[in-house]
């Protein structure tokens, strides 16, 4: 008697559960070898591993839609350090340049990095699309001392990162090597590399003094000059803006989302839209404010790829939706429905407030964003559907964003970008600046698991309100376009689509 088939959804559940053992809840990346081949043969099949490179795969989602690059960019440097530490153990490290870049907490993966190995190597591994490594060997390969360990991957300590870059990066990187200076706070670790690089270090004692931290300069100077060393400085090393908020006690990302808004700030105010303030009575600033509701409740949700419709949102605005009802309850999409609109109420009351001048619109993004957020959710706490515990504070995972090249921060950084956030808005005195930038950076640090699109929209007209325009929807037939200037902004460094396109939404606004 020959032995009974297995079913097809038990063979995947098997599989499933063999890759669960392997790689937990939290990691991304599996070398083919390590699961059986008839595992791994249906995991791909079913659209749970996706191989990049031969014998690596990604952990991916059966409703992936073909060409999506999320796994890709959301999983590469846990690839980088599995890939390099299996191939080379510890004798790697990234060039000073991409060592810069890891150092800086850049959010976009480069379209090639470059490894240097003891190993006698020259070698162009593609990956995919367009992104490859390139591994080099080189006869003065950096010691141990000098190199850390981020996400796994051997790469230049921050010091010796700087000393080592060529002059030409001061021109294209800028930025990031600013950043990467404000993490140092001890002049010993530049000096003491005096005969690693001369020229290298000459140069920083000149970028110190160019971005103004001439006492750091002249500590440098003083660890070297006490010891007989003969240095001459470079000056003025930087040929572009310069990044005035820096604060060395903060993570590198508090500094990149200062450098953000000092970079973007000009450009958004000429785009501003040159339309007349708002002088509505305190009533019909409120009546205008509700008679939209359902409307920016339907697209705020549906860009978000929720299936609402306006009859739904309604049925919950009117309170013939019954919470009690089974189906009702475990709806997905009603939940969200009634969800935003409980957080709507509470934004419309943060709005006239900043509208009447009661309260800066900076303190209410300060005191409310964590309460529009609980609100968003309660309804799916309350129908069992996630847990209570899940709302506090930020979020505590790594996050990825469907079809963006950009990556959140880590979650141990959140706080430090808010903090810049909410210094940033303090301080701001243009309050269309505030609307676009405060949008942009609650998407750029994504501080919660989930809501932080509608989460930014809602600060967005806080802002505004503030700056008497109209509550301003973003329709979700644009929604294309206003994921795309977004990517543009957050990955491209150019924030002249967006702020473009939140100009002629506000502008539009007076129309409706």
């Amino acid at each position: 008697m020959g032995r009974a088939k297995i079913p097809e959804n038990q063979k995947l559940a098997k599989a499933l559960q063999a890759l669960h053992q392997i790689n937990g809840s939290e990691q991304g990346v599996i070398r083919g070898k390590q699961l059986k081949q008839a595992d791994r043969e249906i995991l791909r099949e079913t659209g749970f591993l996706q191989e990049f490179l031969k014998g690596w795969y990604f952990l991916s989602s059966p409703t992936t839609e073909s060409g999506d690059s999320t796994s890709f960019f959301v999983n590469y440097y846990e690839f980088l350090s599995l890939y390099l530490t299996d191939r080379f153990d510890k004798n790697y490290c990234l060039s000073a340049e991409h060592s810069l870049l890891l150092q800086a907490q850049s959010n976009v993966v480069p379209q090639q990095i470059n490894v240097i190995v003891h190993n006698n190597v020259n070698q162009k591994i593609d990956l995919y699309e367009n992104y490859s490594l390139f591994v080099y060997s080189t006869k003065n390969f950096i010691p141990q001392y000098l190199k850390d360990s981020i996400n796994g991957v051997q790469c230049y300590s921050a010091a010796a990162a700087l000393v080592s870059l060529a002059p030409k990066y001061y021109e294209t990187h800028g930025n990031d090597i600013q950043i990467v200076m404000n993490k140092i706070d001890n002049p010993v670790l530049i000096a003491q590399l005096i005969e690693h690089n001369t020229q290298g270090v000459s140069r920083l004692v000149g970028a110190y003094r160019q971005v103004g931290r001439n006492d750091f300069a002249d500590a440098i100077l003083k660890q070297l000059t006490n010891l007989a060393y003969s240095i001459s400085e470079i000056e003025n090393p930087f040929d572009k803006k310069i990044i005035v908020h820096l604060n060395s006690k903060k993570n590198a990302l508090y500094s990149r989302v200062n450098l953000l808004w000092d970079n973007f700030r000009d450009d958004i105010i000429a785009l501003k839209p040159d339309v007349p303030a708002l002088s509505l009575s305190e009533p019909d600033y409120l009546a205008s404010i509700e008679s939209i509701k359902i409307s920016d409740a339907y697209h705020s949700l549906s860009i978000e790829r929720y299936k609402v419709t306006p009859e739904l949102i309604q049925k919950i605005a009117d309170g013939s939706w019954n919470p009690l009802s089974e189906e009702d309850k475990k709806h997905r999409d009603a939940m969200a429905a009634k969800g935003y609109l409980e957080a709507f109420n509470l934004v419309k009351q943060c709005v006239n407030q900043a509208y009447l001048g009661q309260k800066k619109a900076s303190e209410l993004f300060i005191e409310g964003h964590q309460r529009w957020f609980y609100h968003l959710f309660m309804p799916s706490v309350e129908a069992g559907l996630l847990s209570r515990h899940d709302l506090i504070g930020y979020r505590r995972q790594l996050v990825f964003l469907s079809g963006s090249r950009h990556i959140p921060p880590h979650f141990d950084h959140i706080l430090d970008g808010l903090d810049a956030l909410k210094e940033c808005l303090i301080n701001e005195t243009d309050m269309f600046v505030s609307a676009v930038m405060g949008h942009l950076l609650v998407g750029y640090i994504h501080p919660f698991m989930d809501g932080n699109g509608r989460t930014a929209r809602f600060t967005m007209n806080v802002m505004l309100a503030e700056g008497h325009y109209p509550w301003t929807i973003i329709p979700v037939d644009m929604r294309d376009k206003y994921m795309l200037t977004l990517e543009k902004a957050s990955v491209d460094k150019d924030i002249k689509p967006f702020a473009q396109f939140i100009s002629e939404r506000v502008k539009s606004s007076y129309e409706n």
